[in-house]
């Protein structure tokens, strides 16, 4: 079966791919190796950017692949995958990535500052059941949930989710609005306790 991704989906993808941590690493590891080598700016300038050009394609090749493999067993993942388009993020990162909340932006500053790699709103499936979590630790396979409101419906919601996690055996650290003042120290205490290294 033909998957034929449309122009959202391309989108989409493109996007993921720009702010994947290893792309937007990959320019400061290869300019620091050329700048090292040729101790030229300019010209470690231009070839840390034909890298990472480089590893964008193959990145962005991989993702198109994952997601097309993922959409032939499930076309919930597409439906998911629109879904969140609409309502687009809005906050700047200092790692390029564009988040949905003032919440979000200090968990990936955060996550950057300390140079853990990290993928933003990733599709998990949890037993057939697909989930959006904020944030995923590459390097480490684990996943982090801010669960930024406090209405009832919301926090019922989020109780569901957090057993759904605790059902599938994922690997989550999860903050909470009341965690907000302190959120950088409670990160790294929790982050620790799920045995990431900080």
């Amino acid at each position: 079966m033909a998957i034929n991704l449309t122009a959202a989906e391309m989108k989409e993808l493109e996007e993921q791919t720009k702010s994947d941590a290893k792309v937007i690493m990959s320019f400061y590891e290869w300019y620091d190796w050329f700048r090292q080598s040729l101790r030229d700016d300019t010209v470690a300038c231009r070839l840390a950017l034909r890298k990472q050009r480089d590893v964008l394609q193959e990145i962005y090749e991989g993702k198109v692949a994952l997601y097309v493999q993922e959409v032939r067993k499930d076309y919930r993942v597409r439906l998911l995958n629109l879904k969140r388009l609409p309502s687009g993020p809005r906050f700047n990162t200092k790692s390029g990535i564009r988040v949905r909340s003032k919440a979000e932006k200090i968990i990936a500053d955060f996550l950057f500052e300390k140079k853990l790699r990290f993928e933003y709103k990733p599709i998990l499936d949890l037993d057939g059941y697909y989930v959006m979590p904020d944030f995923r630790l590459t390097e480490h396979d684990v996943y982090l949930e801010h669960f930024g409101r406090e209405d009832p419906a919301y926090l019922q919601s989020a109780q569901s989710k957090l057993e759904r996690y605790r059902q599938a055996n994922v690997h989550l650290v999860w903050t909470s609005a009341t965690d907000e003042p302190d959120i950088e120290e409670v990160l790294t205490r929790k982050l620790r306790e799920a045995g990431v290294p900080i």
